[in-house]
């Protein structure tokens, strides 16, 4: 019996991608120094969306709007569970829960609507998706199974977009509701 085989460790995959630069104006339009779009790198690896806009699964407005689900569902307390500081000297009672603020408000009624627009079944996909970060393999078994909800997962995204205003109007005229 010889040695078992090492599993090939996979390289870390980046990509570019172009996205408007915060630090452009109006007043140094023109400089070669300050563009208006600008190369960035990204971890397509990230999250679920990112690997699939980086397979070329998703429109840009789809990822448009996979993103703004994702950070609604982060402002609203999406984000897991926080660590632990162990720096600090523990105490008998707890903290007192903070408030909820009007951005928290605010993301919550956003959520909503897309609740009601999309129904119960399209809610759940797109946030165990967009805002827990599932893979589509890790919610279905079979190669059909996953093509088929990657499709459904498109059409609640379109729906989403035309919300949002994220498509262009071809896409606005067909909006589908799913319950």
């Amino acid at each position: 019996m010889g040695k078992p085989k090492r599993k090939s460790q996979q390289a870390p995959t980046i990509t570019l991608a172009t996205v408007e630069n915060p630090n452009w104006s109006r007043a140094h339009d023109g400089d070669k120094t300050n563009p208006r779009l600008i190369q960035v790198v990204i971890n397509p690896r990230e999250s679920a969306v990112g690997g699939m806009v980086a397979r070329k699964l998703l429109d840009e407005a789809q990822a448009m709007s996979a993103t703004r689900f994702r950070q609604l569902w982060e402002t609203l307390g999406g984000k897991g569970a926080g660590a632990i500081d162990y720096t600090k000297e523990p105490v008998d009672g707890g903290q007192i829960a903070e408030p909820i603020d009007l951005r928290q408000m605010q993301a919550g009624i956003e959520l909503k609507r897309c609740r009601e627009l999309l129904g119960e079944r399209g809610y759940k996909l797109v946030s165990q998706v967009c805002g827990e970060g599932f893979q589509i393999n890790e919610l279905v078994d079979g190669k059909r199974a996953q093509l088929s909800l990657m499709d459904a997962l498109r059409g609640f995204l379109d729906d989403l977009s035309a919300m949002w205003r994220y498509s262009s109007s071809a896409q606005q005229t067909r909006i589908a509701v799913r319950k």
